[in-house]
């Protein structure tokens, strides 16, 4: 497993994001630190499409910052497909 931490200064509820990445399990989890909210991905599929179901519903301000923050993680970590 691997653990990384991220800064997203300018994103309410998402200023600091922890992930672990569970290689045996091939799964991503996103957490922020302040707020109560997360998402695991599955790393064998697509996770943009992933993303996008998982933020289709609910209010949508906060999914915009759930699906902004994602891809930024997935982009960095270069786990976009």
């Amino acid at each position: 497993m691997e653990a990384r931490f991220f800064k997203f200064p300018n994103i309410t509820n998402f200023e600091e994001v922890y992930i672990v990445i569970d290689k045996e399990k091939k799964r991503l989890h996103m957490s922020p630190v302040n707020y109560s909210y997360s998402i695991t991905l599955n790393l064998d599929k697509f996770l943009n499409e992933q993303i996008e179901q998982y933020t289709k519903y609910g209010e949508s301000n906060f999914n915009i910052r759930v699906r902004k923050v994602l891809k930024e993680i997935v982009k960095e970590l270069n786990l976009d497909r």
